[in-house]
């Protein structure tokens, strides 16, 4: 009984590294880093929908900022530009592909630089109420 009961907690706390939780699988987790300087940076990864309704992210948070938000890239005369969205909609049984010049989520206002080798941990909500927790995502060079 007692193997039984720590093989669950261990698969349980693997499944949770990952980003596995419910509906939702997070994989491709990244977060870019930045110049010295810098007052904001980016994290990107495939977000899957395995239930058979609508995922609604709606927000997220992260320990490296002291702001986080949805951002897309849209064309305006002729421009890119990044801004702001309240959602990312994710089909039933689908990806989304959170990407450089696409959906990504923004890290605003960071506490620190972010260099190669530090990690963040990231929060996804969906308007559902469920979270996902996606810890010890690695920073990488763009």
């Amino acid at each position: 009984m007692k193997k039984i009961l720590l093989l669950t907690i261990i698969i349980s706390g693997l499944l949770f590294q990952a980003g596995i939780c419910g509906s939702i699988e997070v994989t491709n987790a990244v977060v870019l880093d930045t110049p010295p300087k810098a007052k904001n940076g980016g994290a990107f990864m495939e977000i899957k929908n395995l239930s058979d309704k609508e995922m609604v992210l709606v927000g997220a948070e992260n320990n490296a900022s002291r702001v986080t938000e949805l951002h897309t890239h849209i064309e305006e005369n002729g421009m890119k530009k990044m801004v702001q969205i309240k959602e990312i909609r994710i089909a039933p049984k689908s990806t989304a592909v959170l990407k450089r010049g696409g959906d990504h989520i923004m890290l605003i206002d960071l506490k620190k630089p972010l260099k190669v080798g530090d990690t963040v941990n990231i929060k996804l909500i969906f308007a559902n109420k469920e979270t996902v927790n996606v810890d010890n995502i690695k920073v990488v060079k763009p």
